[in-house]
């Protein structure tokens, strides 16, 4: 991105296909950075109630209660720039849609393996650590950017990447848990943190096409899939079978599809040719639809409630009406003002956010597998030093995808 001059924030903005908005590279790490703190902390009972989700009972939300919708938020952000690239690359709408079902299906496939780590113990040669252990590596085989270059460097890319496949396969086949006398093979019982991230990704995509990337029909689809979510709260879509035993539609379409459909409409804004072509005009947007969506926050509560689990409107709201703004603070400190030098270690992650997500449970599992132990008694000994323990964790994890990314290893869907 670059400025026609610096007499102030009303410049115009000149942003070429090639260019990125750094800010939402900046708040996608950090979001990352605090999903990796509160997943570390989250199973440490001395925290403060604050540091914790919500209680599922309970009316209200905290911080960490943001971090999900924040990540579905950022998700919607850059689908308008994504696609419209794609586009003006000359890409087909049937190779589009290949790239979003491929993409959706990827996550679902993830999501579906680490949901799977969670059993207690698992049947067969292998312990628990040692399969999701390997099963992270083969991740990473399968989904590791594949070189554009001809020559030896994309062969061994693509023969990693089929062995990745076969290893993961194998993984799945092998897999087994006795529970209750019962045996079970891999399962989805819920679709994982990625799955929930594709089932709204896809939602927003069609969105996207549909409206054709326009603002106001982004708006209105925004609107109708908070009614998906009251509507499927009514038994609208009781009858619907098995499609319901396996997606929530109100949850993981209405109200997940609504937050990146939201990211979405803000994303359209930021577009070359839309009518925010100024700082100015892109904040003074950004903050007032942030405030409408807090007021709708604020009405809908008395109904349902603010609800992380339940994925009650309100939660919905609030959470995107925040990542809005924070994004606006972030906007105006890096890309308005060009302050940028401390983020050179967030902006990585947020670049390459699927190999900062599954690099935290990676060392989990080597640290169990290995029978390491000290890390565990480290958040043993007080709520200080759990915390502590977490920063380091997040930012160590943040600071070796940046590296990673350095090497050349980034994956990409």
């Amino acid at each position: 991105m670059t400025v026609q001059d610096d007499r102030g924030i009303e410049n115009k903005v000149t942003q070429g296909h090639s260019e990125r908005i750094h800010s939402i590279d900046v708040l996608r790490g950090l979001t990352i950075l605090a999903m990796i703190f509160v997943n570390d902390i989250g199973e440490v009972a001395s925290v403060p109630w604050w540091l914790k989700h919500f209680p599922q009972d309970k009316d209200g939300m905290t911080f960490v209660d943001v971090i999900f919708p924040a990540f579905l938020f950022m998700v919607g952000m850059v689908i308008p720039a994504a696609l419209k690239r794609r586009k003006d690359k000359g890409d087909s709408m049937s190779a589009i849609w290949r790239h979003i079902l491929t993409r959706t299906l990827g996550l679902l496939i993830i999501g579906v393996f680490m949901v799977n780590t969670y059993a207690s113990s698992i049947d067969g040669a292998l312990s628990l650590p040692l399969w999701s252990l390997i099963g992270y590596v083969a991740v990473i085989l399968i989904w590791k950017q594949i070189p554009r270059q001809q020559g030896s460097t994309r062969t061994v890319s693509w023969v990693l990447r089929l062995f990745g496949i076969v290893l993961l396969t194998g993984l799945a086949l092998m897999y087994r848990v006795t529970e209750g006398g019962n045996t079970f093979g891999i399962r989805t019982m819920w679709w994982g943190i990625l799955g929930l991230i594709g089932w709204a990704y896809l939602t927003t995509c069609f969105v996207y096409a549909i409206t054709q990337g326009s603002p106001v029909g982004m708006m209105g689809a925004f609107g109708l899939l908070l009614c998906v979510f009251m509507g499927d709260r009514a038994g609208v879509f009781s009858s619907w079978g098995l499609i319901k035993q396996k997606v929530d539609i109100g949850t993981m379409i209405g109200s997940h599809g609504a937050i990146a459909t939201a990211g979405a409409f803000l994303g359209t804004l930021l577009l070359s040719g839309s009518k925010t072509q100024s700082h100015l005009a892109r904040i003074r947007a950004a903050v007032l639809f942030g405030f409408g969506m807090a007021a709708a926050a604020v009405l809908l509560r008395p109904i349902w409630g603010i609800s992380k689990v339940k994925a009650t409107p309100s939660w919905c709201l609030w959470g995107a009406a925040w990542t809005c703004w924070c994004w606006v603070a972030l906007y105006w400190i890096i890309d308005v003002r060009g302050w940028k030098r401390w983020t050179w270690a967030l902006a990585p992650a947020g670049e390459n956010p699927l190999m900062a997500y599954i690099l935290a449970p990676m060392v989990y599992a080597f640290l169990q597998w290995t029978g390491v132990g000290f890390y565990e008694r480290i958040a043993a000994t007080s709520a200080s030093l759990a915390i502590l323990r977490g920063v380091i964790f997040a930012f160590a994890v943040t600071w070796s995808t940046a590296f990673l990314k350095r090497i050349g290893i980034r994956l990409a869907l």
